[in-house]
């Protein structure tokens, strides 16, 4: 009998569903999970009829916990340990935050060491009320790399660096508070929530969509004029989805967006 894929992969009217599958680890990244995100993040953005990305952890109770610290362990005593960024393979949290397409993580539970940094490497983050989030990479001599860049871009400076410094955990609701999480929801209410609100992104344009996310991100911390004239990502001046989005406009009828 073949083992249970580590990554499941649906596609549902151009949204790529990605449930990590690893439940009795807490979906820990392992080697193999961490090889198929990237493979599928890789997909995600070649792939024109893939508009959004939705991730999320299998089992209810972690979203993920990070570094699997076994084969971390099996890795310290074969002398193979990797250290971010000098890996041989690409670094996964890196090839998350490349997707050209807008990018969802689903935190229900734990959102821990690296499963954190995945969920950051995400456009928008939604959560139910249980969730939490933390990187506890002090308590254990590791190092966040990812998350030390990148949260201190997210939320205060001073809130990064407590969470860094102390290992602390904060509540979903906190990180509202916060700006990192754009909606937290009752458990019992995750999945309809969801549903409504992937469906609600899905009627929007994708190729403004995808405009929108190549101007904030790769101009991140270019000074206006020249993040202005950038000019990344499809244009929606030049596309056939511009006229169907005018016509519906005036007919008062939903969109048929075609991502061209």
């Amino acid at each position: 009998m073949n083992a249970p894929a580590v990554l499941d992969v649906e596609r549902r009217d151009h949204v790529l569903w990605l449930t990590m599958n690893r439940p009795d680890a807490l979906n820990a990244l392992n080697r193999e999970l961490k090889s198929a995100l990237i493979a599928q993040a890789v997909t995600a953005t070649n792939d024109p009829d893939v508009w959004i990305v939705v991730l999320r952890g299998a089992g209810g109770r972690a979203f993920s916990v990070g570094a699997d610290l076994k084969e971390v362990r099996r890795d310290d005593e074969g002398g193979a340990f990797e250290v971010p960024m000098h890996e041989v393979s690409r670094n996964v949290y890196e090839a998350v935050l490349e997707i050209t397409k807008p990018t969802i993580a689903v935190v229900d539970g734990y959102a821990l060491g690296g499963g954190f940094e995945l969920a950051m490497a995400c456009d928008l983050r939604v959560a139910t009320t249980r969730s939490v989030f933390g990187l506890p990479e002090s308590t254990i001599g590791m190092g966040a790399t990812f998350g030390s860049v990148l949260l201190p871009r997210l939320v205060p400076r001073a809130v990064a660096l407590e969470m860094l410094y102390f290992g602390r955990r904060l509540s979903a609701t906190e990180m509202v508070g916060h700006g990192l999480v754009n909606r937290v929801w009752p458990d019992e209410e995750l999945d309809v929530r969801l549903a409504e609100w992937v469906a609600e992104l899905r009627t929007k344009a994708p190729l403004t969509l995808q405009r929108y996310k190549e101007m904030a991100t790769k101009g991140w911390e270019l000074p206006v004029p020249a993040n202005l004239r950038l000019n990344v990502g499809p244009n929606p001046y030049t596309a056939e989805d511009r006229q169907e989005g005018l016509a519906a406009f005036r007919e008062k009828r939903p969109a048929r967006w075609r991502g061209r």
